[in-house]
């Protein structure tokens, strides 16, 4: 289950590697995921024996303090759900409880997931949010915003619910606590409380609530108990307050100010602030205060003390933690992954995968980044004032001549050109003499760049959303333009230029799809035209190995077929001439247009001329080369896709690694087809190789020609097994035509295409 990562010591401005573990580091095997969620931002620390587990808002991953290693805990690692609301520990049992917003819950032991869907299946009205979690005596205590529900460990099944409000109402609990055999809830208006002792606390006479304390109708989110101090954390709309009592009547406030944790481990009391955490003995004496460490400032939103260290949920550098024997070193345990979990487009390149981390929806805006899976391993842009004045980067091109040249667009901000990855300039109206545009509001004035290409020539081309001269290009001597497009008040924010003609094509939010020719000649398409299923909206367009133009539609596919007489009508603004075509897909005795029923987001071409389609509630289709055969579809129920609604996808070439961005976080998937060239690589093999006795999975056969035959032999020249490959890469699952495990020995690869030319051989070790 775990993946190993990285861990950082950060000392007087100098960063050494502790530790780097290669099992995170290798290929992942055909037909397997992995995540790619960000980590930066953690939201608790739960201490268990040797692991430390940080909960970030997708998923958790811990801290191994025996062999100093990261290791991931995710759905793709095989956890029930993403999206993480809360997470607790039982040193008893040895359980984690795993809560997720959708309120579904997940009690983890030894390695093993048990799934309790309860609450989640539950027709209970209101919320049923999981707000914290506590272990007392072989139960887990659930504080929901219905009351609490007691899960019996043993049977793994909720045992109990109490309902604390008027009546037996639900009533929200915030937390819970076991005092002095008192069992008390915080609720938004005060303390509930009853004997711990009576066994029928489902019933709501039982409890009682506090009506005398300086507490009573005061919101508090959570309490701790140290000994014989009860502390309860008081929050309203503008502080909070962190009151104490040994009798459950006297409450004295004890600190103030913006605290976002109070917690209780190893006999201290750990508070983390907006810009410190400080460390209390018994006595509520100091023991320690951290700020500004040796690298970074305590930006935290939970703290506890746990083996004489204090462990940090960081606001940017993941878990973070400073051992008391060395109180000037703050050390962050990061695992590799991107710089957001958001990803508005992949820009995928021979060696890797960009990610644009932006959005273009309006509801928020992110901080200029960008992040690049390079040899398993994430990098983003180094910080400087020019990236520090941009939101929002929707799109990448590469220079092809300079790998380390870039350009980005900016949802609010123009063009970033970055070299080196460092931005060196921002490009607006100022700069490109007027060829780009600022969009004029009353409040504000963005410049809406949402995409990116470079054409044969090395020319750049963006689009300028909102303009009637939308389309913009950098010429390969520097120099600036823009083409009229007639585009209006449209969002352009997809653009592609085609590999035959070198034409613009680019789609607004008009239900059309423009074409320019980067001269003179422009044109939009009808995706109607001869089409038998009307549409209203055009969502994406993908360019396939044999030039056709794939149109995703909010009801399913179209194809242009012949894109050569776009301009047959003139060239002159108007419609064109070319026609969109559903493509029929039948399933049985029922033949209906590909995909029809689901609203397509993004479509991606895989080394085989396949298509993988991304849908807006569907999740994700991969689909033949002319559609007609449906090969795979994932869901967020089949497989570790974190949500049904896809946002983009990108295909590494040359693995085949298909990336995959959600409402929910980014994974990938590693698919059977990469890119090739009409000629077999100089470098053919096989992976894994040798194929070790226990491996039950897809052997890929790497760099043949084109869609090659192969056929695999024994040692005495008899075929086994023979396929075709898809694109530049062969499977096989170790096992005969006829579905029988191969016998241990050296089997041989033999590779060409249709005229039996470009020929290529390899050799697999099979070990039974």
């Amino acid at each position: 289950m775990a993946k190993k990562g990285t861990v950082i010591r950060f000392s007087i401005c100098v960063a050494l590697v502790l530790c780097l573990c290669g099992t995170t580091l290798a290929q992942v095997g055909i037909g397997k995921w992995r995540d790619h969620f960000s980590y930066r931002t953690t939201y608790r620390v739960i201490p268990a024996k040797e692991r430390i587990y940080a909960q970030g808002s997708l998923g958790l991953f811990y801290y191994d303090t025996e062999d100093y290693t990261i290791n991931k805990l995710t759905k793709v690692e095989g956890l029930s759900d993403v999206g993480v609301a809360t997470a607790a520990y039982d040193d008893k049992s040895g359980y984690l409880a795993i809560a997720y917003t959708n309120s579904n819950l997940d009690l983890v032991l030894d390695d093993r997931v048990y799934n309790l869907s309860d609450i989640k299946r539950s027709d209970i009205s209101g919320d049923k949010n999981i707000y914290s979690i506590r272990f007392r005596k072989g139960k887990a205590y659930l504080c929901c915003g219905f009351g609490v529900a007691v899960v019996d460990l043993d049977r793994k099944e909720i045992a109990d619910i109490y309902r604390l409000g008027t009546d037996g109402t639900s009533l929200k609990v915030n937390d819970i606590a076991f005092f002095d055999g008192i069992i008390i809830a915080a609720i938004d208006s005060g303390l509930v409380m009853a004997d711990e002792s009576q066994r029928f606390l489902n019933i709501f006479t039982y409890w009682s609530h506090d009506s005398l304390s300086a507490l009573k109708d005061r919101r508090i989110t959570s309490i701790e108990c140290l000994g014989e101090k009860l502390f309860a954390v008081v929050t309203d709309s503008t502080n909070t307050a962190v009151y104490t009592t040994t009798d459950l009547v006297t409450f004295d406030r004890w600190l103030a100010g913006e605290i976002h944790s109070v917690r209780v481990g190893d006999n201290k009391i750990a508070v983390a602030t907006a810009d410190s955490a400080f460390v209390y003995n018994p006595d509520l004496s100091l023991f320690a205060k951290y700020g500004y460490t040796d690298w970074a400032s305590i930006e935290v939103n939970d703290a506890i003390v746990y083996k004489s260290t204090i462990w940090m949920a960081h606001k940017w550098a993941g878990l973070t933690f400073i051992d008391f024997r060395r109180p000037n070193i703050l050390r962050c345990a990061l695992p590799q992954s991107p710089f957001y979990s958001d990803c508005q487009r992949f820009l995928p390149i021979s060696d890797g995968m960009y990610i644009a981390h932006g959005s273009i929806s309006g509801g928020y805006y992110l901080p200029a980044q960008m992040s690049l899976y390079r040899n398993n391993e994430w990098t983003t842009l180094n910080r400087n004032a020019a990236l520090d004045t941009c939101l929002d980067i929707v799109d990448i091109v590469v220079d092809p001549k300079d790998k380390n040249h870039l350009y980005a667009c900016s949802w609010e901000n123009g063009i970033l050109e970055i070299r080196n990855n460092t931005v060196t300039d921002v490009f607006t109206e100022v700069n490109t003499g007027n060829a780009i545009n600022r969009l004029e509001l009353d409040d504000y004035n963005p410049t809406r760049t949402g995409a990116a290409a470079v054409d044969k020539d090395n020319n750049f081309w963006f689009t300028n959303s909102m303009q009637n001269r939308a389309l913009v290009v950098r010429k390969k001597d520097g120099t600036w333009a823009n083409f009229e497009t007639n585009t209006g008040s449209e969002e352009i924010n997809k653009l592609m230029i085609d590999s035959v003609y070198n034409y613009k094509w680019f789609i607004g939010t008009a239900n059309r799809i423009y074409v320019h020719d980067g001269v003179n000649r422009f044109a939009y398409v009808n995706p109607n035209k001869g089409s038998k299923l009307s549409t209203s909206k055009v969502n994406c367009i993908a360019q396939d190995h044999d030039n056709e133009i794939w149109i995703g539609t909010e009801k399913g596919i179209k194809v242009i077929y012949n894109t050569s007489n776009v301009f047959a009508n003139g060239g002159n603004g108007g419609e064109s001439a070319l026609t969109c075509n559903n493509i029929l897909y039948s399933e049985g005795d029922k033949i209906e247009y590909l995909l029809a029923y689901e609203n397509i987001t993004c479509i991606a071409v895989d080394g085989a001329n396949r298509k993988w389609i991304g849908t807006a509630t569907g999740g994700v289709f991969l689909v033949s080369e002319n559609g007609t055969e449906q090969l795979l579809h994932f869901s967020s129920t089949n497989s570790p896709l974190p949500a049904d609604k896809i946002v983009s996808i990108g295909i590494q070439p040359n693995t085949g690694e298909v990336f995959i961005g959600t409402t929910n976080g980014i994974v990938s998937y590693r698919g059977t087809a990469t890119y090739a060239e009409s000629r077999p690589s100089d470098t053919i093999y096989a992976f894994p190789n040798p194929v070790p006795a226990d491996f039950n999975g897809t052997v890929g056969i790497k760099g043949l020609t084109r869609d090659a035959l192969v056929h695999i032999t024994d040692a005495a020249g008899h075929v086994v097994y023979s396929t075709r490959a898809h694109g530049g890469q062969a499977v096989w699952n170790g096992r005969t035509s006829s579905g029988k495990r191969v016998a241990s020995g050296v089997y041989y690869v033999f590779a060409s295409d249709e005229l039996g030319e470009n020929r290529s051989v390899t050799k697999i070790l099979i070990l039974n």
